[in-house]
């Protein structure tokens, strides 16, 4: 019975102890790089790699280096070498408002061309569509601030332009109290009030807004934002008759970035 307790704690030592298993790469001084779990002995003389269903067992001699997914991503992020600091944004979402607008949540396609300047900071010109009461394209000005030079890091952005109208004017404004109007005749109000078309012009518009992009190699990425816009729609008719309407939205973007 002792003979067998001692041949059980001999087996016991002889076993070697592990550490917790991390996910991760190994780079093995042959040139191989094995992708999956690794976990060293508990001395540190040993690696245990479990990687597509296989297991192979190192001793640390053999092994260059050892890094995790995020150490991974970061160093790819950085050595692979970008051919243009430019980059595409395209983003797909809504313009959510209030339950008592006639739209609640308009969609809004908006794709822009950015230069980065810094390692964090870019600008570039950007269009889009948009579907409020009538079609609009808005032209705009995307300047991006990201808080970490990083292939995962929040953002910041300001985008700034003119809503141009792709269509005439879809609803009957009559009975609203114009926003205002150069001449006050009552010619003014009368052609209002009788229900006739007013022209669309389109309007300013600014969107601020904080977002979070993640990019899954150095060329290709994607990203979630919300914001605030807001825009003025003009009007106008006849008697230089004008009528100024504005939107209040919480923007609600996913995008695809390409580099």
């Amino acid at each position: 019975m002792k003979k067998l307790c001692v041949l059980m704690l001999i087996a016991i030592i002889a076993i070697p102890v592990y550490a917790q298993p991390q996910k991760g790469y190994v780079y093995l001084k042959n040139g191989s790089i094995l992708k999956g779990k690794y976990q060293y002995t508990e001395d540190l003389s040993k690696i245990k790699i479990e990687s597509a269903g296989n297991i192979w067992i190192f001793e640390s001699g053999e092994i260059e280096r050892v890094s995790n997914k995020k150490e991974q991503m970061e160093n790819y992020f950085k050595e692979s070498e970008i051919s243009s600091p430019l980059f595409l944004r395209t983003e797909i979402g809504v313009l959510a408002g209030s339950s008592e607008n006639s739209q609640t949540a308009p969609f809004s396609f908006t794709s822009s061309l950015n230069y980065t300047f810094i390692p964090k900071l870019s600008a570039g010109l950007g269009i889009g569509i948009e579907f409020l009461k009538e079609s609009y394209l808005p032209t705009y000005i995307n300047i991006e601030y990201k808080f970490k030079d990083s292939y995962s890091t929040p953002y910041l952005f300001l985008k700034t332009g003119y809503e141009i109208p792709l269509e005439d004017s879809n609803d009957i404004y009559g009975g609203v109290q114009p926003v205002y109007y150069d001449y006050y005749w009552p010619g003014n109000w009368n052609y209002y009030n009788n229900n006739e078309p007013l022209d669309t012009k389109g309007g300013f518009m600014i969107n601020p807004g904080f977002g979070y992009q993640r990019m899954f190699s150095p060329g290709f990425g994607m990203s979630f934002a919300f914001g605030y816009q807001f825009h003025r729609l003009s009007y106008s008719g006849e008697n230089d008759y004008r009528l100024d309407i504005d939107y209040n939205r919480l923007t609600i973007k996913l995008g695809i970035i390409f580099n």
